[in-house]
This record gives structure tokens, C-alpha cells and sequence, in this order.
């Protein structure tokens, strides 16, 4: 599945529900990967920068996904990065 992944712009780094997205967010990357999870792990340096990863592309090169930012899938669901997992949103 195709994903695209957003940066909130002034991170910090709580799992609030943006009320401003996308306006407040930065598009890094676009990646396919089989689901929510993997895309958290190719988007984090772990080995080397996250976008060195064959999974992704990179629009914008900035700090791993973390808390607080959003993955829109290809079916339009959004997906808020929270303390443990993903939250889906409107």
C-alpha cells in the first residue's frame, strides 16, 4: 500500500488530533510498505537515515516519524502517530 508521511511542523511530540492538518504539516516522504508499523519503521533512522530507505521517497530530509505526526494511506485515511501505535482521524 502506498503512504504518504507528514511532519507537524512545530512538534511536541503529544498525540493531540491536529485540527490544522494539513496546514500545519510538512509531506517528507511517500513510501509503500504493507502497513502502518513498517511505515513508522522505514521512516526512523535506525542503521542509517530513514530516507536511504529502498521503501522510500524522500521529498524532504528532517528527524524520523515520531508522536503527534499523521500517514494518510491510499484509500484517504488518516493516521495520527501516537505514544503506542496509530489513531485514525478525520
Amino acid at each position: 500500500m502506498k503512504y504518504k508521511v507528514y511532519h507537524v511542523n512545530a512538534p511536541n511530540f503529544q498525540p493531540t488530533i491536529p485540527i490544522d492538518f494539513p496546514n500545519e504539516f510538512t509531506k517528507v516522504a511517500e513510501v509503500v510498505c504493507e502497513n502502518l508499523e513498517e511505515v513508522f519503521r522505514v521512516t526512523n533512522t535506525i542503521n542509517t537515515p530513514w530516507w536511504k530507505n529502498p521503501e522510500v521517497k524522500c521529498h524532504r530530509k528532517t528527524r524520523s516519524t515520531s508522536v503527534g505526526d499523521v500517514v494518510v494511506d491510499e484509500n484517504n485515511n488518516h493516521y495520527l502517530c501516537d505514544r503506542a501505535g496509530w489513531k485514525e482521524f478525520k
